[in-house]
């Protein structure tokens, strides 16, 4: 995949069908980027089997720590009950009932090393806004590569989402975010989030 990154306002018109420059006429390729320097880009905070017993979590824009400029998105569980799951999500608006073939790529930073007591990244797109367990998908593990404590590092996910069709208002959801695999606290950014909507 290509990555190309568009401030907010170009993602905004592509919604609202303004040919702009991440629009491949007539509309077969669709491209969203966020930075997530002005605002979260309408991404909302969501998560499941966080109540038993409750733990504390947030999905949050952040100037923490950046990849690209000051601000970056912040997901953060205290995984005391080992099983929680917390992700960042959007709907996008696209032609009506037709189906696309939908890619991701974004830049990551995890503090994971080693190869014991890895987390599991989400990334899914759904007809649906995905509310449970049952609802997500599961990709690879978080771990940064490297063997011994370094801290949080940056490296570049990029995942075929798969094949989805827009519901009868255009709607299809992305989803981004981590699940809790091992009984403890952990943090992650995700900045530089691109997105490719390839109709079929």
């Amino acid at each position: 995949m290509t990555r190309r990154w568009l401030p907010i306002a170009s993602a905004v018109g592509v919604l609202a069908g303004a040919c702009g420059a991440s629009t491949d006429e007539p509309f077969l390729r669709q491209t969203f980027g966020f930075t997530f320097e002005s605002d979260p880009g309408d991404w909302v905070a969501d998560g499941t089997d966080l109540e038993d017993p409750p733990v504390t979590w947030s999905v949050e824009r952040s100037d923490e720590l950046a990849e690209r400029g000051d601000w970056s998105i912040r997901l953060s569980l205290d995984n005391l009950n080992d099983a929680g799951k917390i992700w960042m999500e959007r709907a996008f608006e696209l032609r009506p009932g037709a189906t696309y073939d939908v890619e991701v790529a974004f830049d990551f930073a995890s503090a994971d090393f080693g190869d014991v007591g890895l987390w599991t990244i989400i990334a899914m797109v759904s007809e649906a806004d995905p509310e449970t367990v049952e609802d997500l998908v599961f990709r690879d593990e978080t771990g940064n590569g490297s063997s011994t404590d370094v801290g949080h590092v940056w490296g570049t996910r990029s995942y075929a989402l798969g094949t989805a069709t827009a519901d009868g208002d255009g709607l299809l959801w992305v989803a981004l975010g981590v699940w809790g695999t091992f009984e403890t606290p952990r943090t992650y950014f995700i900045d530089d989030l691109e997105l490719i909507f390839t109709l079929r």
